[in-house]
Formats: structure tokens, sequence, C-alpha cells
């Protein structure tokens, strides 16, 4: 396939040759781990494996020696072993590739409205089985980004499912999660692997709403698919409502609040290329952004310029980045998060809501439910929750995999 080998040549990746796989021993206070569904293996907590390289296939061996699974490795990250199967039989390859593709767009079919929606996510890695690998699509354009590198020499083959399952219109590599490494290394470059390049703004339909993604410069791939049905969840309650949005982004929550009758919506964000995206957002959708508010400012200090301005809304969204990137930064966030919700919470007039949210996996439900008990105290104002949310149906999470629940979405009314 001669667009793949281009693709490959452009991504700075080595096709992967398979010889011998290697094995390793799995320590036995790991086989149940593993058997229950867990896709990592740390490298502190398994024996080293001579003479494996970054992307080799490795066969898992359990008590008696006997194959309990296949891995991809990888000799540089802490995350030493993704498992790729636990199925007798099942082998790590192109085949088993273009199988967990199908099955991820079979999913998508089959649980999201994709009548009137053309933006969301195709692969959710590890949730997906194929632990590392991120593909989202925009109206036609799939965006693919990879949490490994240890996922380069198998590219082509990937690449092969994509276009055989997705028929994309362009299939754009955003790069690699997290990594520092010179923006012109071929091999982790954002860059058009194959078919058409993507507009500077791709214009998608959520839920009948029109967005303009831009997928080389905008955040993760371009906008937080997993906030889709949240942002839907604001349209229904938004009517007749004053609309504070902070940590506003391109305007996703907005534009929802704004098409949901709202009687007018500030959006707030610190970034002005944001702010600007929002505005557009509320033009591609037909609506006049001089009705509205755009703000380019610090959440924090606008909710201290409201408080002294004594202004309050019917309807708060917090939205904020993630406070807790580390599990050691863990208690510097709750007290950033108690500290920011309580001060939306004493923004919303008596019978408004707020919808508070995390994205922050080392936060889980039950911490977040106590942070906004904490954040009503401080406030001074009871909440009454009406729904609890966490990630939707195209971001799915193995049962035996907590660490990859990490959303949290909540509507409450301020008393």
């Amino acid at each position: 396939m001669p667009a793949l080998a281009l693709a490959i040549a452009r991504a700075g990746a080595i096709a992967y040759s398979p010889g011998a796989m290697p094995t390793l021993l799995v320590p036995d206070r790991l086989t149940s781990h593993v058997a229950a569904g867990h896709p990592w293996l740390y490298a502190d907590g398994v024996p080293a494996i001579p003479g494996a390289r970054t992307g080799d296939l490795v066969t898992l061996l359990g008590q008696g020696r006997k194959p309990i699974g296949q891995a991809l490795f990888d000799a540089e990250s802490p995350i030493a072993l993704r498992v790729l199967s636990t199925r007798r039989g099942e082998q790590a390859g192109p085949e088993l590739w273009r199988r967990r593709v199908a099955e991820a767009w079979a999913l998508r079919h089959a649980t999201l409205d994709l009548e009137h929606t053309d933006a969301f996510r195709v692969l959710h890695g590890e949730g997906d089985r194929l632990p590392g690998v991120v593909v989202d699509h925009y109206a036609g354009f799939l965006v693919l980004k990879l949490d490994t590198p240890a996922w380069l020499p198998h590219l082509p083959d990937l690449l092969a499912a994509l276009t055989e399952t997705c028929d994309p219109r362009g299939i754009y590599f955003k790069g690699m999660s997290g990594s520092q490494r010179a923006s012109d290394d071929p091999a982790t470059a954002p860059r058009t692997l194959l078919g058409d390049e993507p507009p500077e703004h791709i214009l998608v339909r959520e839920h009948g709403m029109r967005l303009l993604v831009d997928v080389r410069r905008g955040q993760k791939t371009g906008l937080f698919l997993d906030q889709r049905e949240n942002r839907a969840l604001v349209r229904q309650v938004s009517r007749g409502r004053r609309v504070l949005n902070l940590f506003s982004y391109t305007g996703g929550f907005s534009l929802a609040a704004a098409l949901g009758g709202a009687s007018r919506v500030t959006s707030v964000d610190i970034a002005k290329g944001a702010i600007e995206g929002a505005r557009a957002n509320f033009g591609a959708s037909g609506l006049d952004p001089a009705s509205h508010e755009f703000v380019a400012a610090d959440a924090f200090e606008h909710l201290s310029a409201c408080a002294a301005a004594r202004e309050q809304f019917e309807l708060v969204v917090v939205d904020p980045p993630s406070f807790a990137p580390r599990k050691q930064a863990l208690r510097a966030a709750e007290a950033a998060y108690t500290r920011l919700n309580a001060a939306a919470i004493r923004q919303v007039t008596p019978g408004g809501l707020v919808a508070c949210a995390s994205c922050s996996s080392h936060v889980t439900m039950d911490m977040f439910l106590k942070i906004l008990r904490e954040s009503a105290r401080v406030a001074r104002r009871a909440l009454r929750v009406l729904e609890v949310r966490q990630e939707p149906a195209d971001h799915p999470t193995p049962l035996h995999f907590p660490e990859g629940r990490y959303l949290k979405f909540v509507l409450a009314v301020a008393e």
C-alpha cells in the first residue's frame, strides 16, 4: 500500500518486523491483576526483558510458564508493558488491530447519535483494548495521538486498520502525549499521515450544534469530546438563565447554553485565542456574539470581580484544567478545587444551578463529591445534586482499570 509506506516515511517510523517474541514471567502477585483486565504492568514491578526493544510484542507467562497474554513493550516508560490480549489463541498484530478498530467503530454506531453528531472518539486506548492509542473523529477526519512510542513500529498496520474501517478523509498525527521532544523529530512531530490535510478549522456537528475545531493548535485533539453529553445537558437546562462559563476554552458550554435559550452567556478564559474561538463558534451557529459577553481573564480573578459587583448568575459552569496532573499534587489540588467551587457557588442566585467538573484522574468521584461538600460549607450554601456523570460511551473504561476513570461532572441546585 504505497500511501501507507509514504505515511510511515513521513512519520519517521520503522515498520515492525516480527521475529521470535520475547517472553516475561509475570510475578505471581500480578497474574490475577493481568487476568482481571488491568492493562498496565509497571517497570519497577516486573523483571527486565533482555534484548527487548521499545515496540516489541511480548508474551506474558504465568504459573508453569503458561502464556497468559501479550503486551506491548516500552523500554523508557514507567509503564513497561501495555497488555493487548489475554484471550487464548489471540495473536497480537495486524489482524488484532483491525478487529479492535472494527469493534470500536461498531460500538460508537450502536451507542451514539451519529445522525446529528460527527465529532466523537473512535479509539479510547485502554478502553478499546489498544492501550496508548487515542483516535478522534472530526467530520470525517481522524486525529491520532499516542501515549507511547512503542506504537510507532506498528503504525503502518494501525493506519491500515483505521483506513479500512473508517474510510477517513485524512488522518492527522497530533503527536505523543506529554512528549518533550523537538518538534522537528519526525517520529513525534504532528503532521498529516494519510489523505487530505485538515482545514485550519473543521466544522463539526454535536447534537446539531455546530463547532469549529482546530486540530493542529487546539488542546487535546482539538475539542474536549468527553464533555459532549454534558454540553447537551447544559443546553437542556439553560432556558431563560444568565450563564457564567468559567475556563470556557472555545465556548462549547457557552454555545450550548445560548442555543438552549440562555438570556445572556458570559465566557471566561485566560487565553485570548480561546476567547476568539468562542466568538467564532457563536457565529458558526448563527448566533450574534454581541448579544453575549467574552472575557479574557483569570477565572479566580473574575469571580472576585463578580463578588465585588454583587453580580450573580442562574447557572455557573466550572470546568477547569486538571489541578492534579500527578499524585503528589493531590493535596494542593483539593484545596484549589475547594476554593474555586466555593467562589463559584457564591455567585449562583438562590435556586440557581452550578455545574462542576474535574478531569484529574487522581481525584476520584468520592473525593470530588467531598470537595463539593466542603465548597458548599465554605460558601455557606446548601447543594442538592441533580446529576452525577462520568465519561460518555465513546470513552469506555475497563472495570479493573480505575486509573482510566478521570471525568467527574455534577449538576446541582444551590439553595
